[in-house]
């Protein structure tokens, strides 16, 4: 039997890191929006759970090893082990250079003036958002080059949510807090019915929870309901994917509403409590969520001379990613022309993936490829600087009245909440981002300078 007692031991120091990174959060005179926590968090769906299932002693790999990835424990337990390093790393760079880094050089954009803020700017964020992800994402959003601008639209959307909850909050409006509160949280269900994923939707509920978070008192509310959302999002997770293949075709089968309500009926009527004595409950965790494997290959693979580290070519290509092609049609790509995230996940772990299949490579796997272990502990150690700094510069924004400021930086912080994803898509999806703020800002306060303007008009005649 594998040195289970060995990899409790990393469970437990990925568990130690999370919880200093929520008592730095929660006990620091430095304000958060909760960006740290919703990365790491983020980074656990797809790291830490497929390292606990493996520590479980009961747990028998071998069927999810014929269905799934064919990692082998060894594999699964040096891929988690490079994933702690990678929350160290975070930890370090979150918790204490970021700090650092702000005292030394007192960035300018941190000294914001109170002011009023602007009681109409999440309204009008949302419309903003729906005429992306309703208009632009189906049409212009499909053309090379504009795909970014079709994910901000969404995390557009998740930025006036929380925006939504925090103006019911500053006004104390209970009512208003508790509706947009069960809006958040429906999300799932809708990406469900509409794209037969709930990746999207949990993804982004997670976020404007741990932005409540930040705020919310008192705070022993907020740990029993942490508790329980984990509970239940395990328990919504298991039951999605028993009956996933029926729900996909029902929704992408282009069945009307009636027929998709009678699908969440059923799924639904026959809810599974998460049950972690449950093989099939442990096997869906290793086969969705356990990127470890994936990890532990390519370490194999390297280390067996049947591939060289990147050095940081996947780097280099991330940081040319948000000039789009249309402006560089020869941009040179990694791997090739056309190349994806599978391709490289294929040439440095050998395993090959159906046509169709959606395979993340993961900044665990990413930085691991590019520079071994110290690559995984750098790159994260810089992750976790660059998001804590965004996240303290947008909380200051907030606090201080500046709202549309605080979207200005809490909306690129969103696009570097993708753990699974690859730095390409990453660093694109930010500079897309960033533009679309621009532009948001440059209409806003156009039209703040003329209302301005006509106001003072009407009071000279």
């Amino acid at each position: 039997m594998e040195n289970r007692s060995e990899l409790i031991i990393w469970l437990v120091i990925w568990v130690a890191i999370c919880a200093s990174v929520v008592r730095d959060q929660w006990s620091r005179k430095v304000p958060s929006v909760g960006l740290p926590l919703a990365y790491l968090l983020s980074l656990s769906m797809i790291h830490f759970f497929g390292g606990l299932i493996y520590a479980l002693p009961w747990y028998n790999a071998k069927s999810a090893y014929l269905l799934h990835s064919g990692a082998s424990y060894a594999q699964v337990s040096a891929g988690f082990i490079e994933s702690v390093y990678g929350v160290m790393g975070f930890g370090l760079g979150s918790t204490i250079l970021a700090y650092w880094i702000l005292r030394t050089f007192q960035p300018s954009w941190l000294r914001q003036v109170p002011q009023n803020p602007d009681l109409q700017l999440p309204k009008q964020l949302l419309q903003v958002a729906f005429f992306f992800m309703l208009i632009i994402a189906p049409t212009i959003g499909r053309f090379p080059g504009f795909q970014g601008f079709s994910t901000s639209g969404v995390y557009l959307f998740v930025v006036s949510l929380c925006l939504a909850c925090w103006k019911s909050w500053y006004e104390q409006d209970k009512k208003a807090f508790f509706f947009w509160l069960a809006a958040s949280c429906s999300i799932p269900l809708i990406t469900i019915n509409l794209l037969g994923f709930i990746g999207y939707g949990a993804a982004a509920t997670l976020v404007i929870l741990i932005f409540i978070s930040t705020f919310y008192r008192p705070r022993w509310h907020i740990l029993i309901t942490g508790f329980l959302v984990f509970a239940l999002g395990l328990s919504v997770f298991v039951t999605y994917l028993r009956d996933r293949g029926e729900i996909r075709a029902t929704v992408w089968g282009g069945q009307g509403l009636e027929a998709k309500y009678e699908r969440m009926v059923n799924t639904f009527s026959t809810f599974e409590i998460i049950d972690l004595t449950n093989q099939l409950h442990l096997e869906a965790i290793d086969q969705r969520l356990n990127q470890n494997g994936l990890v532990g290959k390519s370490i194999e693979y390297i280390n067996s001379g049947q591939a060289s580290y990147a050095l940081g070519a996947t780097l280099l290509e991330a940081m040319t990613a948000p000039i789009p092609r249309i402006l560089w049609p020869n941009k040179p790509s990694f791997g090739g022309s056309g190349n994806s995230s599978g391709k490289i996940v294929t040439l440095y772990t050998g395993q090959n993936f159906g046509a169709g299949t959606s395979v993340g490579v993961g900044q665990v796997l990413e930085f691991y490829l590019n520079f071994g272990s110290i690559g995984v502990f750098i790159g994260f150690m810089v992750f976790g600087v660059m998001i804590r700094i965004v996240d303290v510069t947008a909380a200051y924004k907030l606090l201080s009245g500046n709202w549309l400021g605080f979207a200005s930086w809490f909306l690129p912080g969103l696009s570097m909440l993708q753990p699974g994803g690859a730095l390409t898509e990453v660093t694109a999806s930010f500079a897309a981002s960033a533009v679309l703020m621009l532009l948001i800002r440059r209409f806003i306060l156009t039209k703040s300078s003329k209302l301005k303007l006509r106001q003072l008009n009407n009071e000279h005649q």
